[in-house]
């Protein structure tokens, strides 16, 4: 029964992005919030200050460090 629901949610979705017509994009990144855990980072903050102060996840911190090591390259 749960497979079924998991199965027909997943369809459905589906069906909305194809209705959609290109439209969907997805979640969109805080781009302000990247650029303020960036900013801390350049600093010298360790993750556990920016998760304090911003009360994001050390993903999101990973993910920005990530990002940066990448567009350095």
């Amino acid at each position: 029964m749960a497979c079924d629901d998991y199965e027909t949610r997943h369809k459905r979705q589906a069906q909305g992005i194809a209705k959609a017509k290109g439209k969907y994009r997805g979640r969109q990144p805080n781009l302000a919030l990247h650029h303020d855990i960036l900013d801390q980072l350049t600093l010298g903050r360790s993750y556990s200050q920016i998760q304090e102060k911003f009360g994001c996840s050390r993903a999101t911190i990973a993910k920005v460090v990530k990002i940066m090591c990448n567009h350095n390259l």
